[in-house]
């Protein structure tokens, strides 16, 4: 675990199983003026929308802004997450509870993508494994206002040469959100969408100033073969999803909590384990991330509720 957290600075998220191929997480939990366990939802919810302001503009710009420019960042940066297509479906849905839009979400390839699923996993990233954003998720974005790559994450390991080409999935049900990131890694880890994403970064490279700049154009130009760039990128999965660890528990580190949590956990690698057909699995660097909540439906409206509120400051 890194020692200095950049967004979960109350270490509300703990990690409980730091594996090489497998890395699960649980929210803490708290008590009230009464003594009755609290579920840190405040808190993390907190902690995700912090990620806002870097998801949006990446680490290259400007990371200093000038405290009387605060306000006006934060609120550029919750208007450009609202100018993606799902992540407004989803507010009319859990907010306004509008179900005229659930029609539209159902049919959208993205919509389960789109669910702050991304920031959570710019969170855990930064803050578990001491990456730092490549390009922006959403400053580049293509004419039609659709994000310019296609991976939810594009960092480095700033000491290392390594890409981190991430992707999460956000669901109810755990194993439902692991066959999502396998029919992900089964098409986006193959040669012809590889070749088209990093002629993608490297152009949006072009245009930033991020540290170690044109190191990474170099880099990207040159690596021309399928198996170079396996062997610098990781594939770190994201599957968070609803779980029923916090109503059976008040101590995520109560040894039966940590038992039961860690079976779960279990299972679903082994499910990934199971299912997971792609031709170079031997050679892909996979980590899984495992992420139980508590609910994903009060997680998405308290989420929304901050978003909406950073955005009318």
């Amino acid at each position: 675990m890194m020692a200095t957290r950049n967004f979960d600075k109350k270490n509300i998220i703990l990690l409980k199983i730091n594996e090489c191929e497998l890395n699960s997480f649980l929210v803490d939990m708290d008590i009230d003026d009464f003594g009755n366990p609290i579920y840190m939802l405040d808190e993390l919810s907190r902690a995700i929308i912090n990620t806002i302001p870097e998801y949006v503009f990446a680490h290259y710009e400007n990371p200093s802004i000038p405290q009387n420019d605060t306000v006006d960042k934060l609120r550029e940066a919750a208007k450009c997450i609202y100018k993606i297509k799902e992540y407004e479906l989803m507010r009319k849905y859990y907010l306004e509870q509008d179900k005229s839009v659930l029609n539209e979400i159902q049919k959208s390839k993205n919509a389960t993508r789109g669910e702050f699923g991304e920031l959570l996993l710019h969170l855990i990233l930064r803050d578990f494994k001491g990456t730092v954003p490549l390009i922006s998720k959403v400053f580049f974005k293509d004419s039609h206002g659709v994000p310019a790559h296609g991976f939810d994450s594009v960092h480095i390991s700033p000491n290392e040469s390594t890409l981190w080409l991430g992707e999460s999935k956000f669901y109810t049900d755990g194993k439902r959100g692991i066959k999502e990131l396998l029919g992900d890694l089964s098409n986006h880890f193959k040669k012809d969408y590889l070749d088209e994403q990093f002629i993608i970064v490297k152009k949006n490279l072009e245009n930033n100033n991020i540290p170690q700049r044109d190191e990474w154009i170099k880099k990207l130009c040159s690596c021309n073969k399928l198996s170079d760039k396996i062997n610098i990128v990781n594939i770190p999965l994201l599957c968070t999803y609803t779980h029923d660890v916090y109503k059976l528990y008040s101590d995520m580190n109560d040894r039966k909590a940590t038992v039961y949590h860690e079976n779960n956990i279990r299972q679903l690698k082994k499910y990934f384990d199971d299912n997971n057909d792609h031709p170079l699995k031997s050679r892909l660097n996979i980590v899984l991330l495992l992420f139980p909540v508590k609910s994903k439906k009060e997680l998405m409206i308290k989420l929304h509720e901050r978003l909406w509120h950073m955005q009318s400051m």
